[in-house]
């Protein structure tokens, strides 16, 4: 039987940043995940690092933070490989009518934002000449330290950079949990047997599936989008939101998303999400729309919780049992400062914020 300090249940954002900050603390890892790496929600082929949110460009929770401990982490783990699979492009909000306006430009005034130029606010005119076509009313936002990342392109190429620096994966296998007076045992189909001192659940919305999780309020949300075809020049690289959202990822290709289905009756792409996608698109960019042709579609299964704020901590008073989950849309940007305050609770017993604790869902 192989022993580890610590065994971590998934494979996606949540799992394979706090891989990463327990190596780094010099921990003995294994990572399970019955499907492979990004198999769930993580697979969406392009999702964006926006700290400006919703339809009013709201600043994120610990907004700051968690754009530069992620830039670093995409940084380090891109030269490691040599391979690129995000870009600084920046995101741009134009806003859609008199009301979004209004609120965008109170919220881009009214927090105060670090560097000052993180959030901009920019006129109509502006925005024509950044984006010629762009439906906007009164103006936007800009946000210039947005990132656009090709996340399963990220997550395999830190699977390479985890494996490289000693830790184990336990990929594409059904598994059975069971705990024991004083350690985690995991079992698999082919009789392997492997213990760890601590469990970390990063499984996000199969977490309500796990006997020690199941009591939390994830709710799942479907997600959809889409790549598309132009024939007219992508002479952008800015990624944009209004209505969904959209990023280049060649010359002519791009995609778009996402839906956010509270309820649904299957887990796969259909042409509901679709036709909800592109009627949204066409408000924003009706050139575009018209010139661009459906290529492939994805769909995944996100975890929300009812405040849509992560959820993190202990799950027991033993402190051998731990969550980092509820991540719903925002996985690529909440990933690495989650797994940076997670990694502190279980080796320093610091206190988690109280909005990601899990204990706020504990009564």
């Amino acid at each position: 039987m192989k022993n580890y300090d610590v065994c971590i249940l998934g494979a996606g954002l949540a799992g394979m940043h706090t891989a990463i900050e327990l190596q780094e603390a010099g921990l003995t890892i294994c990572v399970i995940d019955p499907n492979s790496i990004a198999g769930g929600a993580s697979g969406t082929p392009v999702g964006l690092a926006n700290p400006a949110t919703g339809r009013f460009a709201n600043r994120s929770w610990e907004a700051e933070q968690c754009l530069d401990l992620l830039t670093a982490r995409l940084e380090h783990i891109s030269e490691y490989t040599g391979t690129e699979f995000y870009r600084k492009s920046g995101v741009l909000r134009p806003a859609l009518s008199e009301k979004i306006a209004a609120r965008m430009r109170e919220n881009v005034a009214k927090n105060d934002w670090s560097p000052a130029d993180m959030v901009e606010w920019k006129s109509s005119a502006e925005i024509e000449a950044m984006h010629p076509g762009l439906t906007t009313v009164e103006g936007g936002v800009w946000v210039p330290v947005g990132l656009t990342v090709a996340i399963p392109d990220y997550l395999r190429a830190m699977h390479s950079f985890l494996t490289d620096h000693g830790i184990t994966f336990m990929l594409g296998k059904e598994y059975s949990s069971q705990k024991r007076s004083d350690y985690w045992e995991f079992g698999f189909e082919d009789e392997v047997l492997i213990k760890a001192d601590k469990v970390v659940v990063c499984t996000g919305v199969y977490s309500n599936y796990i006997e020690i999780t199941k009591h939390l309020p994830f709710h799942a949300v479907k997600g959809q989008t889409a790549i598309l075809r132009s024939s007219i020049a992508l002479d952008f690289e800015h990624a944009v939101s209004a209505q969904g959202y959209f990023s280049k990822i060649s010359p002519d290709e791009f995609i778009l998303g996402s839906t956010y289905e509270h309820k649904f009756e299957h887990e796969e792409p259909d042409e509901q999400g679709m036709d909800y996608m592109y009627s949204r698109f066409k408000n924003v960019h009706p050139a575009l729309a018209e010139s661009s042709e459906f290529l492939t579609q994805w769909a995944g299964i996100r975890a929300s919780t009812p405040d849509r704020k992560p959820v993190i901590g202990a799950l027991n008073e033993q402190k051998d049992a731990f969550v980092f989950a509820g991540l719903g849309s925002k996985g690529l940007l909440y990933s690495a400062f989650g797994a940076r305050l997670l990694k502190e609770h279980i080796l320093q017993n610091t206190e988690i914020p109280e909005p990601v604790d899990v204990n706020r869902f504990s009564a």
